[in-house]
């Protein structure tokens, strides 16, 4: 559900509600490496009004559109690696990270942006070197100051602390009460992700970012 209405499990569906994912494996399942930057910048938004005709179904694509979106991406998130025609395999770890996260944040609008509702992020800095580290921290905070709620999922307990207004902790499928950050410390953390009972603590409820590790 998303502010009380639910949503069915159609990913379409999804991110025309404003609906943004970070996926855990950038590679196998964030980008597809043969096809080049710009399609996968609009790849979810494939057939939306912004870079289809209403005849999309017939294959036809609002390229001029497509290609301007994927440089504002390129542009707007310092996405290197050789312009939009390259392949997004050949792009480095930071880089494909960068276009991953455009895609998620920036609207395809120009004129009216409207920022995503809920941001779900899965292991976003993995992997990547301090400087892109940084760079993708520090966009999901100003997404959350813009009115997004992010779903931070992390097993690197430095990024929970530091970016989680509340944190839950998830053990054998199961899910502890999300808590404000302040009330945990890392032993705590450490019983709960071995099974122990988090404190029956009342969360927060101005808080609109959660980590879980």
């Amino acid at each position: 559900t998303l502010h009380g209405m639910p949503l069915p499990a159609q990913p379409q569906r999804l991110v025309a509600q404003g609906v943004a994912r970070i996926p855990e494996d950038r590679h196998a399942v964030g980008v597809v490496g043969d096809l080049p930057v710009w399609e996968n910048a609009v790849s979810e938004r494939l057939g939306s009004r912004w870079f289809s005709h209403p005849w999309f179904t017939a294959g036809w694509i609002k390229r001029r559109a497509a290609r301007q979106h994927a440089r504002r991406v390129a542009e707007t998130f310092d996405v290197r690696g050789g312009g939009p025609d390259v392949p997004a395999r050949s792009l480095s770890g930071g880089n494909m990270q960068k276009l991953i996260l455009g895609r998620a944040l920036l609207s395809p609008d120009p004129h009216h942006p409207e920022p995503p509702r809920l941001i779900v992020a899965h292991q976003p800095t993995w992997g990547l070197d301090i400087g892109a580290v940084t760079f993708v921290q520090q966009r999901l905070i100003a997404a959350r100051d813009a009115g997004a709620a992010v779903l931070l999922i992390s097993d690197d307990l430095d990024e929970v602390l530091a970016l989680g207004d509340r944190v839950a902790v998830m053990h054998g499928g199961h899910l502890t009460a999300a808590l404000p950050a302040e009330q945990w410390t890392r032993e705590a953390i450490g019983l709960a992700m071995a099974g122990a009972a988090a404190s029956p603590v009342e969360p927060a409820t101005t808080a609109v970012a959660k980590a879980s590790a």
